[in-house]
């Protein structure tokens, strides 16, 4: 099986290798986590390996995006210009409270980048916002339509999902549970006066990945993942 590495220090160890081509993974954490340091990092480190990505971000600003990235020393700007990195957003970026996000436009609107940069890598941040509010039913329909998209571009894809603490402890990931290919968990979690980040391989098929959740810091460089367990 051919593997893609995310880029991040210690997670493609956990992981066997990286992450099987062309699988759809679910990146779930709660507020502050570094779910979506994880995604840019996961394409920055495909564009500055002839790997070209696709963001879809639809509760940031490009310029916002531009500023934050920039102090891990990650020019997306640049990116952007030499076509390894395609940023698409809302006209007017989304909260997830009063998100209504039309799936197939947005399909057709991958599909387009896709094909513009020849991409092998794509993140959505985040899929919270194109269910929030639905019915199960109608949630179901949408996360089926997009993970079959995904299937048929043959990109390497993560899809970022926001959690509150509370769902992060007692979540099954719903629908997504069994939809995607992968599942990859980051925690926050106070311990004593601090917070400590952890990060886990919840599920990853056809790899035989850690099945241990370790320490995980976000440096000046980006993420880190330790060989040490995380305790709290």
């Amino acid at each position: 099986m051919n593997l893609i590495k995310t880029g991040v220090p210690g997670l493609d160890e956990m992981l066997g290798g990286g992450i099987p081509v062309g699988r759809t993974i679910l990146v779930t954490g709660a507020t502050g986590t570094g779910k979506s340091t994880l995604g840019i990092e996961f394409l920055v480190y495909g564009a500055q390996n002839s790997e070209n990505g696709i963001l879809i971000s639809l509760e940031e600003d490009p310029e916002d995006l531009y500023e934050d990235y920039l102090n891990f020393g990650w020019d997306l700007k640049k990116l952007e210009r030499e076509n390894k990195l395609r940023i698409i957003t809302p006209p007017v970026p989304l909260k997830i409270e009063e998100a209504d996000v039309d799936v197939d436009s947005l399909i057709n609107t991958i599909q387009r980048a896709v094909s513009d940069i020849e991409a092998k890598r794509l993140v959505i941040d985040s899929i919270s916002v194109l269910t929030s509010g639905l019915k199960e039913k109608e949630r179901r329909k949408k996360i089926l339509k997009l993970s079959t998209l995904l299937r048929e571009l043959e990109c390497t894809s993560l899809v970022i999902s926001e959690l509150t603490e509370t769902e992060e402890e007692n979540s099954d990931y719903g629908v997504g549970g069994y939809i995607f290919q992968g599942i990859i968990s980051l925690y926050y979690k106070k311990k004593g006066a601090a917070r400590v980040r952890g990060i886990e391989i919840r599920k990853m098929r056809g790899v035989a990945h850690s099945t241990k959740t370790k320490t995980m810091e976000i440096t000046s460089k980006g993420l880190k993942v330790y060989s040490e367990d995380f305790i709290i």
